[in-house]
C-alpha cells in the first residue's frame, strides 16, 4: 500500500511539474492516456501481445510470448522477461494474412513479449513518455517505438517508424549508449533509416530513466529524463516518391514495448549473458498539446542549441 500510495503521489507532482513548466512552452500538455501499472495483471484494454517466433525481421533469436513468465505487473510496474528456453511458435507476424496462431514451425531457444497499443492507443502528434530500468548484456535489445496503426502509404517502412528508445549490448560493448531513429524512405533495399544516440549520466540498467518524444506537424524531438538530445524535421524524411509534407510522420502510430535478444544489430548472446533479463516500465503517459490538437503545435519543449538532422543517413 505505501508503495502504491507513494507512486500516485509522485504522478501528481509530475503532472502539476509539466503544467507548471515554463521551459520553451506555449502550451499546456494535457495527459490523454497513461498506463501506472497499479493493478494486478496487464489490462487488456490497454495493451495486446504479439505471439510468434517471426525473428522481428531482424533475424531476432527468442519467440515472442503471451505467457505470465514473459510479461507481467508486479509492485507497480510492468516486467518484460527474456528467458532461455526452447519454445516453438508461428512462422509469421500476427499481422500478417498467412498468421496462424496454432503453428509450431519454428523452434527458438529464447523466449521474450512484445507488448502494443494498437486499436487500443493510437495517437497523431503528442508527448509519448515511458520511465523504464533496462537490461544488460550482450545481445540483449530493448526498444520503445512506434509504428502505423493503418499504413496509409504501405508496407514498412513506407508508412514510417518511430524509436523513442533503443539500446543494444547494455554493459558490455553497447556500454551505456540510447538510439532514437527513424525509419521511412523507399522499399528495401532503398529504405532509409537517420537519428542519432545519447550518454545518460547514470547508467540504464542500475536506473530508472524517463524516454520521450515530443511529435508535432514536421517535427519530432528525443528526450532521455529533461535533456532534449535530438530533433527531426520533415525536410529529412520521405515515402517513396512523396518527398513534400510530413508524411509518413503524419498519421496515427501505437505505441510498442519489447525485449528482443539477439539480432542482426546487437549479435547473439554470449557466455556473459545472463537470464532472465528485465525490462521494467514505471509507466506510460501520453500527452496532447492542447493549443493545437490538429498540429500538434505549441507546447514544445525546446533546446535551442540542437541542430536538426540532416535526414536520410543510410539505408538499413
Amino acid at each position: 500500500m505505501a508503495e502504491a500510495t507513494t507512486k500516485t503521489l509522485r504522478t501528481s507532482v509530475l503532472a502539476l511539474a509539466l503544467a507548471l513548466s515554463s521551459n520553451a512552452q506555449a502550451g499546456n500538455w494535457e495527459l490523454v492516456w497513461s498506463d501506472e501499472f497499479e493493478g494486478e495483471r496487464i489490462d487488456s484494454e490497454k495493451w495486446s501481445h504479439e505471439v510468434n517466433c517471426a525473428g522481428g525481421g531482424n533475424n531476432e533469436l527468442q519467440c515472442y510470448t503471451a505467457r505470465e513468465s514473459n510479461s507481467y505487473v508486479r509492485d507497480g510496474a510492468l516486467y518484460i522477461v527474456a528467458r532461455k528456453e526452447t519454445s516453438s511458435g508461428p512462422a509469421h507476424f500476427d499481422d500478417s494474412p498467412d498468421y496462424r496462431p496454432e503453428d509450431e514451425s519454428v523452434t527458438r531457444h529464447y523466449t521474450s513479449a512484445r507488448l502494443r497499443t494498437k486499436h487500443r492507443g493510437d495517437w497523431r502528434y503528442g508527448r509519448i513518455e515511458v520511465r523504464a530500468k533496462m537490461p544488460e548484456g550482450q545481445g540483449v535489445w530493448p526498444a520503445i517505438w512506434m509504428l502505423p496503426t493503418e499504413n496509409k502509404y504501405g508496407s514498412w517502412p513506407l508508412s514510417g517508424e518511430i524509436d523513442i528508445f533503443e539500446a543494444i549490448n547494455i554493459n558490455a560493448t553497447g556500454g551505456n549508449i540510447v538510439h532514437g531513429t527513424l525509419h521511412y524512405g523507399d522499399l528495401a533495399p532503398d529504405n532509409r533509416h537517420s537519428g542519432t544516440s545519447y550518454v545518460p549520466g547514470e547508467n540504464i540498467w542500475e536506473q530508472f530513466h524517463t524516454y520521450a518524444i515530443e511529435w508535432e506537424e514536421g517535427t519530432i524531438r528525443w528526450y532521455v529524463d529533461s535533456t532534449h538530445f535530438a530533433t527531426q524535421i520533415s525536410d529529412g524524411w520521405f515515402t517513396q516518391d512523396l518527398k513534400k509534407g510530413a508524411a509518413p510522420f503524419d498519421q496515427a502510430f501505437h505505441l510498442l514495448l519489447n525485449l528482443a535478444i539477439g539480432g542482426d544489430w546487437p549479435g547473439p548472446p554470449n557466455a556473459a549473458t545472463q537470464f532472465p533479463q528485465e525490462l521494467v516500465v514505471d509507466y506510460v503517459r501520453v500527452y496532447q498539446c492542447d493549443e493545437d490538437r490538429a498540429t500538434g503545435k505549441g507546447c514544445a519543449t525546446v533546446n535551442p542549441a540542437i541542430v536538426p538532422l540532416s535526414g536520410s543517413q543510410s539505408s538499413q
